[in-house]
């Protein structure tokens, strides 16, 4: 045992780092037994240990997420879908559908080609009866005619479905959107009306209906489209009609006051007598000279020939007191005055010119007119008629209720997604 602690100490004073002085080690006695080999650990610093629990038939927590989503899917997808199932299979009243198919068409005449402009005023024409078939004109038409509310409010349709009977117009006219369905063609130019009652009967008789106001429709726009055209034409002609009347009063007034038909005509007629009645005189005169020379003035050839000499000198200052009637002043006065009144009787004579030829094209417009009217009429050809249907067309119990049960999915996946959004961020 000595031998052991001089060893011990030995080592103390040989060991790097060591201070040389003998360390004061406890007695052998006291020492424990020494294992070879033995490397020290370093032992970390003492932790709390938690210790759970688990109470024998209590749900955990993932468990209890787990049935909070699939309650949340029974309550949001599963419950719907059965609720709408059975409504369709079972309460929802059946809807019956009438349809009819109708283009409006161009009446044209013979040898007419059809434009552009006239195949957009056609398509035109098929969006404004397209439309017409939902608005509120035509829900008051029908219910003047069929009694539109009554049939959609009666007692054997089903609460969910059936109208109100105290609704007012416009939920009246929401309905009726909801009840039809109607689509127009482009290329081929064919509009389909569609009408949902809740007897085949009603089917056919709201769609008979309407295709009565259609009709009424297209007529009423050709009629316009035509009283247009014709009053335009017309208003033309009565205008010219109107001058050519002022004119011909003027020209009346002026004959009346000349009193002569055609003033012109007579002062020409006048003026060629005169001239030709000078003439005859000069003659006269001319041949009554020469035979003066050698014939005695008392012979009866002379004598005739003065008395001729005198009648034609007669005639002549007739015409020309004629000429100078109705007139005041002098011979150079009349003249003027005669002048002028014949200027303005050719003035008058041109008016009426004017005012006939734009009166025969006025008319000539009016019956061009009046003929495109009658042939560039528009009518509402239906050829397929509103029939009686046999089979209701709604409820679709299959289709429906799958769309109700898609639409569910849809909003509980965004109700998740919304869900675990929020979760993530708070």
């Amino acid at each position: 045992m000595k031998s052991d602690g001089s060893l011990l100490r030995r080592l103390d004073e040989v060991r790097p780092g060591g201070t040389g002085l003998a360390r004061r080690q406890p007695s052998s006695a006291n020492l424990p037994a020494r294992t070879p080999d033995l490397k020290p650990t370093l032992v970390p610093p003492s932790q709390k240990s938690v210790v759970t629990y688990k109470v024998r038939g209590a749900p955990s927590e993932g468990g209890l997420k787990t049935w909070g989503k699939w309650i949340f899917f029974l309550i949001a997808v599963i419950i719907p879908t059965i609720i709408a199932g059975v409504y369709y299979a079972f309460f929802a009243a059946p809807q019956y559908v009438s349809e009819f198919r109708f283009s409006v068409r161009p009446n044209l005449g013979a040898g007419a080609g059809s434009s552009s402009a006239d195949s957009l005023l056609i398509m035109s024409n098929s969006y404004i009866v397209s439309d017409y078939v939902g608005s509120r004109d035509a829900v008051v038409a029908l219910e003047e005619a069929v009694g539109l509310r009554q049939i959609y409010s009666s007692g054997a349709v089903d609460y969910m479905s059936r109208l109100d009977p105290a609704a007012s117009l416009e939920t009246l006219v929401k309905y009726w959107n909801s009840s039809i369905h109607t689509n127009y063609d482009i290329t081929t130019g064919i509009n389909v009306v569609e009408v949902s009652a809740f007897t085949p009967a009603d089917a056919r008789k709201i769609a008979n209906a309407i295709k009565v106001l259609c009709e009424r429709l297209v007529n009423q726009i050709s009629d316009e489209a035509r009283k247009s055209q014709m009053d335009f034409a017309h208003t033309e002609m009565a205008r010219a009609e109107s001058r050519l009347k002022d004119v011909r009063r003027e020209e009346t007034e002026l004959r009346t006051t000349q009193k002569s038909i055609d003033a012109r005509k007579e002062a020409d007629g006048r003026l060629q007598l005169n001239l030709k009645l000078r003439s005859e005189l000069a003659s006269l005169q001319a041949q009554y000279d020469s035979l003066t020379q050698y014939m005695d003035p008392k012979s009866p050839r002379l004598s005739v020939m003065r008395n001729q000499i005198n009648a034609t000198k007669e005639q002549v200052a007739q015409l020309q007191d004629q000429v100078g009637s109705n007139m005041q002043g002098g011979s150079g006065g009349s003249e003027m005055i005669n002048a002028q009144v014949l200027t303005r009787y050719d003035q008058i004579q041109t008016d009426v010119e004017i005012a006939t030829k734009l009166y025969q094209s006025a008319l000539t417009n009016y019956e061009s007119a009046r003929a495109q009217a009658s042939h560039n009429q528009i009518y509402l050809a239906t050829y397929v008629q509103p029939g009686l249907p046999e089979v209701a067309s709604y409820p679709k119990v299959f289709f429906d209720t799958f769309l109700v049960f898609l639409s569910a999915c849809g909003i509980w996946v965004v109700l998740t997604l919304v869900y675990y959004s929020i979760r993530d961020h708070v």
